[in-house]
């Protein structure tokens, strides 16, 4: 078992520590530095002494300052000082503090740029970002020399000034959140550059020079509308870039209007039926027995555009897999069925359209949804338009209500008292209330009349044409892109290729160089064509798998096949269809059926066997030559995982469990330093499968139920905790804390001995996670109490990421037993975090004045974080030394 983990301030921010570099050591506080003092002057013999102290600074962060005290600008021999965090509008007469070294002030209310700033010929480091600056005037950075650090993220800037070129020294650009439409011509000539953010433009096309020319180590640039590279190219990180760029140099360049298109939507509202009619140009009918289980992929032409068609499963039970298939920039159309849509049953609207709009806003807020309406040969026609109204009403309504609830968020936080506290949480509500889904008028169709299907395709085409809705739709391509997607769709087609499509990396480069003269192409090359395949999701390539790092899936369709074989709402019936010849085959009996039945049903486990069985069964019935290669690639061995098990728990559908008979056993400690003897293991895995947990009692039993002494926080979530979130939380901290018991809705974790209850609660406008645990008996175990709760929020905070529409905030509720106040959390990261709010002892209720100990409430921070050795982005705690946790 895991010992306690003593973690950093910033547990939640562990790749931000990790680029930690000289700006941050000349930042950080010197054991020995003085702090200037706007109480007294110093005596004589305290100057002499600080004058050969190597740096002299004054943070002034969070005092709610709306001028700079003149007591700070008469002290000209000032180095660093921090005015982060206030309601600064002007900082006039800081041009005399001429040996500033580093200037701080971010988040702040600037809207002109500090004219002063060109007078502080020293500087090395400025931070201006999280302000309102639109624009910065000529002359600024003529005198800056010495500057190496700029950041000017999150304003309102469009441009930059020319004399931006004379700061040779600069190193590091931040230029993230602002209204870029192309990178400013000044930055090209900055040969020093070692990293540029860009992130949330409106860039469309980047220069060809940032990459040839200059020697960037770090550049980011998501969340723009790239055509040139498209946005794919530079999801594949600096080296693809640069990579694209050398072959647009050395070849012909050709566009490329290609078109994703995802039909989602409950079952059996005919979604297959429409995405079959359209690709194939007739009626396709779909019976229900041949329903899509999991995701069908298709493809076709209509006039220059190439559309790629997924067809996902309606079932929740596949919806678990969705995240690995949904991607941005496509146009989703959403299939209701209007035979069984009730204008009156607003549960109606949200399990056919609330459920699924919700889970866009959350995964995909910039996507174009179009809402088809089916089946309306069955409704009266006066019918089929009023209840075509009543859907768009109901979104239009929904969506104003996820934005009146975003801006209630940001006002609330801008009008508290402390509200310098909130800011990150403030700016990422504005980011998210700034980026929404477009809903396209309601289109009705009858799936068995061709005229309905052809009016259907004529407007998808309509739609993909604006430029508003799909800015970056024509995308430029190096030549040897397209060559290499058509000779993998000849080696796909080829007689002597597998017909599932899974191949080695090096066989698949070996086969297209056969195909064609690709005298320029390596393996290198070829790995950025298929990372730029996969992301428009012609192949599937898992680099970030070590087990599939060399493993490329040409079919997508068979893999989503593959997936299905465990992920499926009739796993069960499929258990007990398995045929005798088939059990037989892998040494099982009917009897052991049962088995796997009563604990996939109890537990929600599979045993390997089982799993084995499952899928040799589902090989069977598939067109296939030869399967069994292809069965023992899938399911490995007792040594090695396949790669169905890979994916499985790299997606955190499952997860491995080493004990048939109890689910959870008690691991045994682990002591750092002293032998650990391990225990005989059984030679059977089983795998946990999260979606399929019954609400059973062994979890709240184990837990003994809630106590009124329990320490406990909540995380709400806006606008719902995510379909799937929480099994997938589950998975994460299981794998982490090998102590664990699990049920629908709830877990419980131990760590050193110590319990940890999760628990979900997903009602409309009450969605949160609540995290409990015992109170300690004594005041040294607060401390590895609350880095316990840290570091289940740092697993929530990185799986939410992947939601970037999706907004979380904590709060501890009032002690008092039947009051409804709680505290909320201020921001994670920074000065004023949550941990600098927990200096007092006591916290006094507003509701019912009961006054309690903070560490109850908060976790608390040490007066040791401003020790010379600790860098200050990582803030120790004072209960043990600091570690980083990486997932």
């Amino acid at each position: 078992m895991l010992t306690s983990w003593h973690l950093s301030k910033n547990v939640f921010n562990v790749a931000l520590m990790m680029q930690a570099n000289d700006y941050r050591k000349k930042e950080a506080t010197v054991q020995g530095n003085e702090t200037t003092s706007l109480e007294a002057r110093a005596s004589p013999m305290e100057d002499k002494r600080k004058e050969v102290l190597p740096q002299r600074q004054v943070d002034l962060s969070l005092k709610r300052l709306k001028v700079i005290p003149s007591e700070v600008l008469l002290d000209t021999r000032i180095q660093i000082l921090k005015l982060d965090r206030n309601k600064l509008r002007s900082v006039s007469q800081i041009g005399c503090l001429k040996e500033l070294q580093i200037l701080l002030l971010s988040k702040n209310e600037l809207n002109d740029f500090p004219l002063e700033i060109q007078y502080l010929v020293h500087l090395e480091r400025l931070e201006l970002n999280q302000n309102k600056i639109e624009a910065i005037p000529s002359g600024i950075f003529l005198n800056l020399k010495a500057l190496k650090y700029l950041k000017l993220s999150n304003n309102r800037l469009s441009d930059l000034p020319k004399d931006l070129s004379t700061c040779s020294e600069l190193q590091y650009l931040n230029l993230a959140h602002n209204l870029f439409t192309e990178i400013p011509k000044s930055i090209l000539t900055l040969m020093s550059l070692r990293e540029l953010y860009v992130d949330n433009n409106k860039l469309q096309k980047l220069p060809s020079d940032l990459f040839l020319s200059l020697s960037l180590k770090k550049f980011s640039v998501s969340y723009n509308h790239l055509k040139e590279p498209p946005d794919e190219v530079c999801a594949g990180g600096l080296k693809q870039i640069q990579s694209y760029f050398l072959q647009l140099q050395g070849g012909q360049a050709r566009e490329e209007k290609r078109v994703k298109v995802i039909f989602i939507g409950t079952s059996l509202a005919g979604k297959t039926t429409i995405s079959r009619s359209l690709s194939r140009g007739k009626i396709m009918p779909v019976l229900e027995e041949d329903r899509t289980v999991g995701i069908e992929i298709s493809e076709f032409q209509i006039n220059d555009f190439t559309f790629l068609f997924w067809d996902f499963a309606g079932h929740l039970e596949y919806y678990v897999t969705h995240h690995v298939f949904i991607t941005p920039h496509a146009l989703v159309i959403l299939v209701v069925d209007l035979h069984r849509y009730q204008m009156d049953n607003i549960q109606c609207f949200i399990d056919l359209v609330g459920f699924w709009i919700n889970n866009l806003l959350m995964r995909v807020p910039d996507s174009v949804v179009l809402t088809v309406g089916t089946h309306k040969d069955l409704c009266h026609p006066e019918e089929v338009e009023l209840k075509s109204r009543d859907i768009e009403e109901k979104i239009c309504s929904m969506l104003d209500e996820h934005k009146a609830s975003l801006l209630h968020f940001i006002n609330n936080l801008g009008e508290r008292q402390d509200s310098e506290l909130y800011l990150e949480q403030a700016e990422k509500l504005r980011e998210i209330s700034n980026c929404t889904i477009n809903v396209l008028p309601v289109i009705t169709i009858d799936s068995n009349n061709y005229d309905d299907i052809e009016n259907l395709q004529h407007h998808i085409l309509n739609s993909v044409r604006k430029v508003e809705l799909f800015p970056n739709i024509i995308k430029t391509l190096p030549i040897v892109y397209k060559t290499v997607e058509l000779s993998i769709i000849e080696v796909t087609q080829s007689e002597d290729s597998p017909e599932h499509g899974i191949m080695d990396l090096d066989h698949l480069l070996s086969e297209i160089l056969l195909r064609n003269d690709h005298s320029d192409l390596d393996k290198e090359l070829l790995k950025d064509i298929l990372r730029y395949l996969h992301r428009i999701g012609l192949i599937v390539w898992y680099e970030d798998i070590k087990s599939l790092l060399n493993t490329v899936f040409l079919k997508p369709s068979f893999l989503i096949t593959v997936f299905k074989m465990l992920v499926r709402h009739d796993l069960a019936k499929q258990l007990e269809r398995i045929p005798a010849e088939v059990l037989v085959s892998e040494r099982s009996f009917k009897r052991d059926v049962l088995k796997w039945l009563e604990m996939l049903r109890s537990k929600a486990m599979l045993r390997l066997q089982a799993i084995r069985v499952l899928v040799k069964h589902q090989l069977e019935n598939l067109p296939l030559r030869d399967t069994k290669d292809l069965f023992h690639d899938l399911l490995g061995n007792l040594r090695e995982d396949g790669k169905l098990i890979s994916l499985l728990v790299h997606f955190q559908i499952c997860m491995p469990v080493r004990n048939m008979k109890d689910l959870n056993p008690r691991a045994q400690e682990f002591v750092p330093g002293n032998p650990w003897s391990v225990r005989s293991l059984p030679k059977e895995m089983c795998y946990l499968f999260p979606t399929y947990l019954n609400t059973l009692m062994e979890v709240t039993e184990r837990w003994g139920g809630d106590h009124s002494e329990d320490i406990y926080v909540r995380v709400y979530f806006s606008p719902q905790i995510p379909e799937g979130f929480f099994q997938r939380l589950m998975v994460k901290s299981c794998s982490f804390y090998t102590t664990h018991w699990v049920e629908k809705g709830s877990f419980l974790l131990v760590n050193n001995g110590k319990p940890l209850m999760i628990k979900e609660n997903n009602q409309r406008a009450d969605s949160y996670l609540e995290i409990r645990s015992r109170r300690p008996k004594k005041p040294n175990d607060f401390g590895p109490l609350w880095d316990f709760k840290l570091t289940i929020l740092s697993i929530m905070e990185k799986l939410c990421k992947q939601w970037p529409g999706l907004f979380y905030f904590i709060r501890t509720p009032c002690r008092t037993v039947g009051c409804p106040e709680e505290f909320e959390w201020p921001d994670i990261e920074g000065p004023g975090s949550v941990f600098d709010m927990n200096k007092d002892d006591f916290k006094t209720c507003e509701t019912c004045c009961n006054t309690v100990k903070m560490e109850l409430l908060l976790p608390k921070a040490s007066s040791q974080a401003n020790d010379s050795h600790v860098p200050p982005s990582i803030h120790i705690t004072n209960y043990g030394e600091a570690s980083i946790v990486s997932y």
